[in-house]
């Protein structure tokens, strides 16, 4: 029986992994080894283990190298101790090959560690461009690393391919995390609304995913105040935030939005799980920050979104993502202007049939072939 070993480093992966690993769990010829870190289990950031625990997936390990900070320097310090501690575990596992996703430094320690023990890495969403954030130099190393990438565009697949690799190695078979909408039955806005406790009226309502820009030369303190100096100009908008991720700052902007809690137009939430955050963007008026599932997600939930900053700067988007600089009046501005738009185009230009399932049948297919050892490809 083959070992797959699947890797999840926060709640920014595991919501789009959820339904591969649910199919490689439920196969009666491959064994799944689930591998997460320990961001999923910070409460700082919302102890994200606990939608794994409701799937009911086993985690075989958990990383136990803390993020002790919320600063450059702790983020070094989590890479080189994390290496070496998924170093010890990968080489007591004897895997037979790895499944690893994005950009994030979580991800991209492990991937070194696998990388060194010669273990063939599939990496999913690779050949993307965000330049406001480090995540961007981090995804490209890890396609470096990465024998197999499944993307979702043919303009990252010929990006992967720029960078080196094999066409015969591309995939491009859509973007995973928009299944869960597609397979989903959500409650209507009522229903969620109690669910969480959120007041129903007739206000406008906005949910906001806001993470610090790693890459911008705008400080910390200028982004977050900037971001919630604009929507709180906007006072018949209720909005629902989500905390930041586990960047460096993360926790200075979780403060900052910490302080709004009592107002009677704010709803917060350390997390929501894949279901209940996709739920509320369906039964919103738009969504707002900069959060790639704003981009990838919410035009499948017929949700507008408008994209905040230079965090995504340089991504592929469809036609009801808009865009505008953070300050808080172009944030006003433009959340004012895509209230008046009569209609918005919502085709998701990520979306493929059996996202998944396609992946899955390939990994399969490359375990049955003979691995050869990886060259770089010279484009002529």
């Amino acid at each position: 029986m083959k070992k797959i070993t699947v890797f999840t480093g926060s709640r920014a992966d595991y919501g789009l992994l959820k339904n591969l690993i649910k199919k490689i769990n439920d196969s009666r010829f491959y064994k799944l080894e689930l591998m997460a870190s320990s961001i999923h289990f910070m409460k700082d950031f919302g102890k994200s283990s606990k939608e794994i625990k409701n799937d009911h997936v086993k985690i075989n390990f958990i990383g136990k190298t803390r993020l002790v900070k919320n600063n450059y320097n702790s983020v070094i310090n989590y890479c080189g101790n994390s290496m070496q501690e998924f170093g010890n575990i990968l080489s007591k596992s004897k895997t037979d090959i790895v499944i690893l996703l994005g950009d994030r430094y979580e991800v991209f320690s492990f991937c070194v560690s696998a990388f060194f023990l010669k273990i063939p890495i599939v990496h999913i969403h690779g050949g993307e461009i965000t330049t406001g954030a480090f995540d961007d130099t981090l995804r490209h190393c890890i396609t470096k690393m990465s024998n197999y990438h499944f993307v979702c565009h043919d303009i990252y697949k010929q990006r992967v391919s720029q960078l080196g690799e094999p066409k015969k190695n591309i995939f491009n078979f859509g973007a995973p995390g928009i299944e869960n909408i597609k397979n989903t039955n959500f409650l209507n806005k009522k229903e969620i609304f109690s669910k969480f406790k959120i007041p129903f009226n007739k206000k406008r309502v906005a949910v906001v995913t806001f993470h610090p820009e790693t890459n911008s030369k705008m400080s910390p303190k200028k982004q977050i105040n900037s971001l919630l100096k604009g929507l709180l100009s906007l006072e018949k908008i209720h909005y629902i935030f989500t905390y930041s991720n586990s960047d460096p700052f993360g926790k200075y902007f979780i403060k900052k939005i910490n302080m709004l809690k009592n107002k009677k137009n704010i709803s917060l939430f350390k997390t929501l799980g894949t279901k209940n955050y996709h739920n509320l963007i369906k039964v919103s008026d738009i969504v707002i920050g900069n959060s790639s599932s704003g981009i990838f997600e919410a035009p499948s939930l017929n949700t507008p979104t408008l994209n905040i900053g230079e965090r995504q700067e340089g991504r592929e988007m469809g036609r009801s993502i808009f865009c505008c600089k953070n300050n808080p009046l172009s944030i006003k501005n433009n959340i004012l202007k895509i209230f008046k738009k009569k209609k918005i185009n919502y085709q998701n230009i990520f979306y493929k049939k059996n996202t998944s399932l396609n992946i899955f049948k390939k990994v399969k297919q490359i375990l049955k072939d003979k691995i050869s050892h990886k060259k770089f490809h010279d484009i002529k």
